[in-house]
């Protein structure tokens, strides 16, 4: 999942305004951030096939594990504590960070571990239907911005969805457009800059009062 994993970014920000949406978009993917540097050093690794899924986490104890995903996600809540002292972004941060495994529970094949060992693992598999998965995470990320926009000032509701513009042509594109990576590096590379890409759009989006 891609584009989806923002859902859970946006719907936060309406519940705590006082959350920086880049700070949000940026938990959202923390884990990620964590696979890929992880698999850029060999800790973990995912096998990458041409036809889907395209992904299968072969080896993702340290990130996408039951218990690692509490460690990742209190991890993060506490630092938005040091950074901010405030308990509701703490919270906001920490949960947007544990919908890191949930929402890829839906289209994972089951390759997300249970423990601190690779197998048992659990995924609802939908990545095996591409159109299925891609509606799944515009939907998604359709109806977290129509909750979110009401609440934002006019020139930032226009911004938020740009900013959900950019990540369906992110999304349609790679899913429909790109060839898919051949290499973890390659992969890794194209994820982070998107990753750091998309929480620049979400600081520009609250630029404007």
């Amino acid at each position: 999942m891609f584009a989806g994993h923002y859902a859970p970014a946006l719907l936060a920000r309406r519940v705590a305004p006082e959350a920086p949406l880049w700070a949000l978009l940026l938990a959202a993917q923390a884990v990620d951030f964590g696979f890929m540097f992880l698999g850029l050093a060999g800790v973990e690794g995912a096998a990458l096939q041409q036809e889907a899924p395209r992904l299968v986490i072969t080896e993702g104890v340290w990130t996408h594990s039951v218990p690692m995903t509490v460690v990742w996600s209190v991890a993060m809540g506490a630092l938005a504590w040091l950074v901010t002292r405030r308990g509701a972004v703490a919270v906001a941060i920490g949960l947007v960070t544990a919908s890191h495994w949930l929402t890829d529970l839906l289209v994972h094949t089951p390759d997300l571990p249970l423990g601190f060992v690779q197998e048992p693992a659990v995924g609802l598999s939908l990545w095996l239907y591409p159109p299925a998965s891609w509606v799944l995470e515009v939907l998604l990320l359709l109806a977290a911005t129509a909750w979110l926009a009401p609440r934002l000032a006019p020139a930032q509701r226009r911004r938020v969805w740009g900013l959900t513009g950019i990540l369906v042509l992110l999304q349609s594109l790679s899913e429909w457009v790109l060839p898919p990576p051949i290499t973890f590096s390659e992969l890794a590379v194209n994820a982070l800059l998107a990753y750091v890409l998309i929480a620049v759009v979400g600081w520009w989006v609250e630029r404007v009062r």
